[in-house]
């Protein structure tokens, strides 16, 4: 499994999970994994399963209570990228 550095796992303002990437093609997640075992977050993009991090117990429960997280990354022309990606928890 191929694994990124620079993944921040937060809740905004309004309590909706957040993961700000370094890298804005990561940002186009398809889905969003939460393995709760491990509290390890995944992604699944264009069939690759990406490593993106570990969270702590809170925030993995709050992953396990959400079905989708935002997405955000700097992108290339200065503008933040933000996208919505489903949270699916592994069984």
């Amino acid at each position: 499994m191929l694994q990124i550095q620079g993944a921040l796992f937060s809740r905004d303002g309004q309590g909706r999970l957040c993961i700000a990437l370094d890298d804005a093609c990561f940002a186009r997640a398809d889905v969003v994994f939460i393995d709760p075992s491990s509290r390890e977050i995944s992604a699944l993009l264009d069939g690759m399963h990406i490593k993106l991090g570990t969270v702590t117990v809170e925030m993995a429960r709050a992953f396990m209570e959400h079905d989708c997280v935002l997405l955000t990354a700097p992108h290339p022309h200065g503008h933040d990228l933000t996208l919505v990606a489903p949270v699916l928890t592994i069984h």
